[in-house]
């Protein structure tokens, strides 16, 4: 009877200080960079705080949850952000966390196929495409959340390709592969998977000073590396991997979000330095705030 008893305080005050969850909208259930650093989150705060995943497709639907009010908080590029806000009113959906940079891969073959020149399309020379102004009238190919990046790209920058969607990156690829496209936009934490692992015979296209500062309000300039395409410092651009909440009033809610990013905070250095965990952690860095309005939080309450 005794043992009865104190378990059953042990489970009430287990309750108790895990009165309040966060429901956070990740990533595939397979694996993906969102669902690892959140399961890496909840090593090191889910003992201060219960921390629910719920994995997803990605941004698109993490934003929609969000919106919807299914969860506390979702992983979501910052672009796919500014897109939504274009046509609704996302003023209460803010910055948590600002995590790590997700490179904007312009993949191309190293051949075009296309011709310049020449008459009835006899002779002539080949183009050869080096940055994506040369994008202009060509055909783009993405999948998922990487079709907003190129949107917004599209819009921003005023290169006027002809976007083509896909249900995967593999499709997308594949549809490169066919020539069905001349390039395609891959957007994720580098090294990409999907990039590092194309055969030669592709090529990244540098996204050009002039273009760079037309984009300059939702993406920071930034350099990508794959030694598999002899990709050396190509100029692209990244959006930010952040993760939001909602506006909240209530105090249990604003002590939650308080506690948990203060937590992810304090453990940083030493998430970094724990082998094991994704390299997107090294790029995360406490002083960024991200591009979209951040949540102006008060101290937790257990901390003051």
């Amino acid at each position: 009877m005794k043992k009865i008893l104190i378990l059953a305080i042990a489970l009430c005050a287990a309750t108790l200080s895990f009165a309040q969850q966060l429901q956070v909208s990740t990533g595939s259930a397979k694996g993906s960079t969102y669902t690892d650093m959140f399961t890496t989150m909840g090593k090191y705060c889910g003992s201060q705080i219960a921390l629910v995943p719920l994995p997803s497709t990605g941004s698109v639907e993490n934003l929609d949850r969000l919106v919807g009010n299914q969860v506390n908080a979702a992983f979501v590029q910052s672009d796919m952000l500014y897109m939504r806000a274009m046509t609704e009113d996302l003023g209460s959906i803010k910055t948590l966390l600002a995590l790590h940079p997700e490179t904007v891969h312009f993949v191309a073959p190293q051949r075009s196929g296309i011709k310049s020149g020449g008459v009835l399309g006899v002779g002539g020379s080949e183009v050869v495409l080096t940055d994506i102004s040369q994008l202009a009238g060509l055909r783009v190919g993405a999948a998922g959340g990487s079709v907003v990046t190129a949107k917004v790209i599209q819009l921003q920058s005023e290169v006027s390709y002809s976007l083509v969607s896909y249900d995967t990156n593999a499709l997308a690829l594949e549809a490169l592969a066919k020539g069905e496209v001349n390039a395609v936009v891959l957007v994720g934490g580098a090294p990409l998977g999907s990039v590092a692992a194309l055969p030669a015979g592709y090529k990244l296209l540098a996204v050009p000073p002039a273009l760079v500062e037309k984009l300059k309000n939702v993406y920071r300039p930034i350099r990508a590396n794959y030694r598999n395409l002899g990709a050396a410092g190509v100029p692209t651009v990244s959006t930010d991997a952040l993760l939001v909440a909602r506006s909240y009033k209530t105090p249990k809610m604003v002590d939650a979000l308080a506690q948990f990013r203060q937590c992810v905070l304090a453990s940083l250095d030493e998430i970094k330095e724990t082998t094991g965990t994704h390299a997107a952690w090294q790029n995360v860095r406490a002083e960024n705030k991200g591009l979209w309005p951040y949540y102006d939080l008060p101290t937790p309450a257990g901390k003051r």
